[in-house]
């Protein structure tokens, strides 16, 4: 049992972090609309499972939570993002509990098309127009990268994206009809996480150097199949088992696709979907799994997974 001393204690120390809380809260927003000015802006923070996240509350800006991901000694992100102005010509700047206010700048925001994405949405008077005692639930994520593509994802494809350096985006989707997900993230294991999503990254030369890698294994037969070079391998595994393996290749196929590479094993209780298939689009490589099966399918399944981007991306952000 704890003494009246002790619950005492342990009263203050809750009470004067939680005033210390309120106070950077009050800091933070105060900073941000000294930067501002009458401009619009908005405030995003550094998020566990994508990059930033729009701040929706008081408490997001609490010095309680508003902390980047660290690797060792070296931050990987910023506290905060103080995003200033329209969309297209938004000037960022950093929170720093050091200096305990906006500085300028962000982390590769000098490299074209290399700075963090934005989450949030610029709006004159942000702190009272957009941030509540509580968190609020919204129905979509809005995501804008620095290369300019523009995205609102509905909440139901339980979107995950990073900027920087490497563009990426998750979708809980899988093949061949790419529709939402019907289970949580968290409910998935590192397996089941790498079947069950759309994982888009903004590096196509990856894939243009895994067509130059040349397959894994003998090659005991080359063929065409389903409009795709195919190869057959067979690799001797360390336990002296053979293993088969299939690659397809496609380049430039005239239906908007740059590059097609799928490579399919044989598939097990384990593995079903033993395929990984990866093609280019725009400037944007795609990688998902599927069942060898569904090969036959690929351009059907590239064009749903194209429509649905379409379908997200906006135009116009003004």
């Amino acid at each position: 049992m704890f003494g009246l001393g002790k619950l005492i204690g342990f009263f203050l120390v809750v009470t004067s972090l939680a005033a210390a809380g309120a106070a950077t809260s009050l800091l933070v927003a105060h900073g941000a609309e000294e930067v501002a000015g009458v401009q619009p802006y908005c405030i995003q923070v550094a998020d566990g499972t994508s990059d930033y996240r729009p701040a929706r509350s008081w408490l997001a800006l609490s010095m309680l939570t508003m902390w980047a991901k660290r690797e060792g000694p070296l931050y990987m992100q910023h506290h905060a993002i103080l995003v200033v102005g329209e969309p297209v010509n938004s000037r960022l700047y950093h929170w720093s509990y050091r200096h305990l206010g906006f500085e300028p700048g962000v982390l590769n925001g000098k490299i074209e098309g290399r700075g963090p994405a934005i989450s949030c949405v610029a709006a004159r008077d942000f702190v009272g127009k957009r941030l509540a005692l509580f968190p609020e639930s919204f129905d979509s994520d809005y995501i804008s990268y620095s290369g300019g593509e523009t995205y609102l994802i509905p909440k139901v494809w339980q979107a995950k994206w990073d900027g920087g350096t490497l563009r990426t985006l998750r979708l809980a989707t899988t093949a061949p009809d790419f529709q939402p997900l019907n289970r949580r993230w968290s409910d998935l294991t590192l397996g089941e996480l790498d079947s069950n999503w759309v994982f888009i990254e903004w590096n196509p030369e990856w894939v243009l150097n895994l067509m130059k890698t040349a397959p894994g294994g003998d090659v005991v037969e080359q063929s065409t199949e389903f409009g795709l070079a195919k190869t057959k391998t067979i690799t001797h595994g360390k336990d002296g088992k053979e293993y088969v393996g299939y690659r397809y290749l496609a380049y430039d196929d005239g239906h908007d696709i740059n590059t097609t590479v799928i490579g399919c094993g044989v598939p097990s209780d384990a593995v079903p979907k033993s395929c990984q298939h990866r093609f280019t689009n725009k400037g944007r490589h795609f990688y998902f799994r599927h069942r060898p099966e569904d090969t036959g399918d690929w351009r059907g399944m590239q064009r749903r997974i194209i429509a649905l981007m379409d379908a997200f991306e906006m135009h116009d952000t003004k």
